[in-house]
This record gives structure tokens, sequence and C-alpha cells, in this order.
């Protein structure tokens, strides 16, 4: 199986708890789901664009240790930047410095799976290029996985950016989502609400984290639960990226025309909750192997909901 994660790859500029010294990782959502589902030994084609400067040059290492090509990569004027600071309880608040002008051809060839999100469906010009893409590979067969990862700083007017979003659920079969993002596109609304109304907009499977209550999933009439792993958080930097590498691992990237069994999305979001406390426990986005996860995957457990809220 091959994936191919497109979508913005940032410098993550993170600071220390309670100082302004920042140390220079890479980052940026869609990079990161890239680079951890590598690491669980699949692989990968990102498609995004960098700099050719030092934070460039960064990012570009990066892919290259984790076997990851470079080919699909474009030449932006300046690299982004995402500054970190981290809080006490290792939750990370962002600031950024980023455009996205994203508009070269990505050929679909050989592609089991198409992973986006994030900036790069959300901000123009490069968001109009993401969503044609993503559109393409729903027509060509491919499975379209989309994770919305809302960075309200950048985003803008919420109405544009709720349509946009709504037009990426209907385009993808698999959709993963903060509960935090869900408040923000729909204040006041409960996040199993949410979450069944957009598995009717066409998604196979919505899955919704939550942080430290763990992850939830719909799957037809289906709500499917697991707890979080209780570990010990250095920071939270990365870590729905990495449940979002690990989730799309265990499903096998759910083969085009097939819907995941109940067995099997539970197994899924076992692997996501087990890879995201890893990566908490780690500081930056550093992910997990896969004997990592397994090691760590028997700790959890998920069980089907009972009917009405989770």
């Amino acid at each position: 199986m091959t994936f191919l994660v497109v979508g913005e790859s940032l410098a993550d500029l993170i600071g220390a708890p309670g100082s302004w010294t920042f140390t220079a990782v890479p980052g940026g959502s869609p990079l990161n789901v890239a680079v951890a589902l590598a690491a669980l030994g699949r692989t990968v084609r990102f498609a995004g664009e960098t700099g050719d400067d030092l934070f460039g040059g960064l990012l570009r290492d990066h892919l290259a240790r984790h076997g990851i090509g470079t080919g699909d990569l474009t030449r932006a004027a300046a690299t982004g930047l995402a500054f970190a600071r981290i809080g006490e309880d290792g939750s990370a608040s962002y600031d950024f410095r980023f455009e996205w002008t994203f508009s070269a051809p990505v050929p679909l060839d050989g592609v089991t799976c198409l992973h986006t999100g994030s900036l790069a469906t959300l901000l123009p010009p490069g968001g109009d290029h993401v969503t044609g893409l993503m559109r393409a590979a729903a027509e060509a067969g491919v499975t379209v996985s989309y994770d919305p990862n809302i960075r309200p700083a950048l985003v803008g007017d919420r109405a544009r950016a709720l349509a946009r979003v709504e037009e990426c659920v209907r385009l993808a079969r698999l959709v993963k989502v903060s509960d935090e993002d869900l408040r923000w596109l729909y204040p006041g609304e409960h996040w199993l609400d949410v979450a069944r109304r957009w598995a009717g907009l066409g998604p196979r499977l919505v899955v919704v984290t939550r942080g430290g209550e763990g992850a939830a999933a719909v799957l037809g009439d289906e709500v499917i639960t697991c707890p979080a792993v209780a570990v010990e958080v250095v920071d939270t930097v990365g870590a729905g990226d990495t449940f979002t590498a690990a989730y799309l691992d265990a499903l096998d990237g759910a083969a085009p025309g097939t819907t995941p069994s109940t067995a099997r999305v539970a197994d899924a979001l076992r692997s996501g909750c087990a890879a995201a406390a890893i990566v908490c426990t780690r500081a930056g986005a550093v992910p997990p192997t896969r004997e990592e996860v397994k090691s760590l995957v028997a700790g959890t457990g998920a069980a089907r909901a009972e009917e009405g809220r989770a």
C-alpha cells in the first residue's frame, strides 16, 4: 500500500516551558502524518512546498532520514514557521508565519490512500488545488483521508472555513477530527451529534479524538470508543497527527469500495491512542515505531458505546 500525503511542512519552533527559548524541529500536520506513517513501516510520498532556505533544508533532511523522497516537493518563497509555546500542562499554543501557494501537479499512479487536511485545504490559493486533488483521487477510486486540524489564527472567517471543511468531508471516505476543532466549527453543538451528521455526508468512518478522554468513531449506526492511555506528558505536539498515522496504518488504508469492520475500527482506535500517548512523552513530534505501538496497545481498550451520547 502506498500513502500519498499532501500539505504543509513547517519548521516548528518549540519553546521550553516557561521560557522564550525555542528549538527548531520539523513539523506541520501533514508532514507529521507522513513521517509517522513511514516510522510505522509504510511506503509514503509527501507532496508540498518548502523554501530554498535554512529551514527548508531542515525539512528535506527530515523527510530523507525517514525514507520519504522529495520529488513531490516544490519550492516556496520561504519555508513556513510555526511557533509553539508550551504551557505547564504540556499543551501548546501556536503562532504562524506561513503562506500556501502550492499548485504543482501530483500524480496518483500507484496511490491507494491520499491523506490531507489542515492549512493545506483551507488557505488560498493552494487550498483550491488540494481540494481539486482530493476530488480527482476520489473519482479515481483512491481512498481519501481528511483531518481539518483547524488553526483559528490563520483560517479567518468561520463560515468560509466551515464551508470548505464540509466540502472536504464530502470528498473523504475517512475523517479524523478533534473535539476542539468541532467546538470551533460548531459552537454549542455536541461533538457526537456533529460526527453523526458528518457520517451522513459521505464518509464511511468519522473518528473524533478527545485528548485525555480518548477517541470515538462513528461507523454506520455504531459508536465505538477507546480510552486514552495515561502517560506523563512532555508536550502534545504532533499527538493528533501521530494518532492519524497509526489509525490509518491499522485500517490498512480502508481499501476502496469496502467498509471497515467494527473490530478493525476498534483496533485502529487502540493503535491511534497508543501512538498518540507515546509521542506525548517526547519533546516534539517524534513518532513511535510499530513495535512500540504494539507493546503499548495491549494496555488500551475499545468498546461499543451505548445508543445515545458517548
